[in-house]
């Protein structure tokens, strides 16, 4: 089995092509632009800042229409937003992070004006993600175990008002005994 080469004749193995941990503080002091201090702190006037950029030129403000237009989702314009804006020194990853929810209510403001169908979240149906979280016996477990005052609580509340119901026998249906009636004896 021949080994795959690159120049030098030095075998490609991926796992051991990229820097060493730590390899950024060999660099000289203050080389990226996260590592100086931010150019703007204050997260609303970084959003009229970016605002401003992409009304500034007919060109810019096109292209965010354009890949809006060809489904690329506001998410993720949000986010290269945010990421490039920090990795250039223009603000935090807080500044980021909060600017976040005012740029694509900007981007779903664009959208309407020029009639564009838009994609909010990078899912395939453009939907947010459904979490189903929590069901009701999970809590009432949950419950049981770390809090059981106010589940007896609760519980006692709900007896009061006829909301407790029956819990089903274990087993299924072939557990059940059948109903006998005299006629059958």
């Amino acid at each position: 089995m021949a080994i795959p080469v690159q120049q030098g004749n030095l075998p490609v193995d991926q796992r051991f092509n990229r820097p060493p941990a730590g390899w950024t503080l060999t660099e000289p002091k203050g080389k990226w632009g996260w590592e100086k201090p931010p150019k703007n702190a204050v997260p609303a006037e970084a959003v009229d800042q970016i605002i401003a950029k992409i009304e500034q030129s007919e060109a810019t403000y096109e292209q965010f229409a354009k890949l809006m237009f060809a489904g690329v989702t506001i998410e993720e314009i949000v986010d290269t937003i945010a990421i490039g804006g920090f990795m250039q020194g223009e603000f935090t990853p807080d500044v980021a992070e909060i600017i976040k929810a005012p740029l694509a209510i900007y981007l779903l403001g664009m959208a309407a004006e020029n009639d564009i169908p838009v994609k909010m979240f990078n899912t395939a149906s453009g939907n947010p993600i459904e979490e189903s979280g929590m069901d009701n016996v999970q809590l009432e477990s949950l419950m049981k175990e770390n809090n059981p005052s106010l589940y007896e609580y609760i519980e006692q509340q709900a007896e009061q008002e006829g909301m407790v119901e029956e819990e089903p026998e274990e087993g299924g249906f072939l557990a059940v005994e059948p109903a006998t009636r005299e006629e059958d004896i």
